[in-house]
């Protein structure tokens, strides 16, 4: 496992870097607000950019349900500037919650027939198998 440097930690998030391996991971640690995820995200941004990283893990395990302004949000604005920034592998550790994870699921979709994303997604149910594959 590499070895993560937390860069900011909230009650909402933990987020952290493996620069050996140029790589960001976010953790939600509970529910968020839209406006609470839009923050966390140019965060996650900024970080990916000074540090050239092209790999990011995102956990959604405790996030419970997106709201449809923050759906939006990520397929039609976050993951187009996940692309501009460089993105190569996406790994999200989806909830466990079927509707949760349909949520999720339907972000990605939409977000691909908008030709938003330019780099790999995939799905996990936990973060070591997550981080497997983006270090592979």
């Amino acid at each position: 496992m590499p070895q993560l440097e937390t860069l900011l930690l909230n009650d909402i998030s933990r987020i952290a870097i493996d620069r050996d391996n140029g790589l960001v991971t976010n953790t939600w640690l509970k529910q968020a607000g839209h406006e609470e995820m839009v923050q966390t995200g140019e965060r996650i941004n900024r970080f990916l950019r000074e540090a050239k990283a092209d790999k990011l893990l995102l956990s959604a395990l405790n996030i419970g349900t997106l709201l449809p302004q923050t759906k939006d949000w990520l397929s039609n604005t976050y993951y187009k500037s996940l692309s501009e920034l460089g993105l190569k592998k996406l790994a999200r550790v989806l909830p466990e919650n079927l509707f949760n994870k349909l949520s999720f699921e339907a972000v990605v979709t939409r977000a691909e027939a908008l030709g938003a994303i330019s780099f790999e997604v995939k799905n996990f149910s936990s973060d070591q198998a997550a981080m497997r594959w983006l270090l592979d």
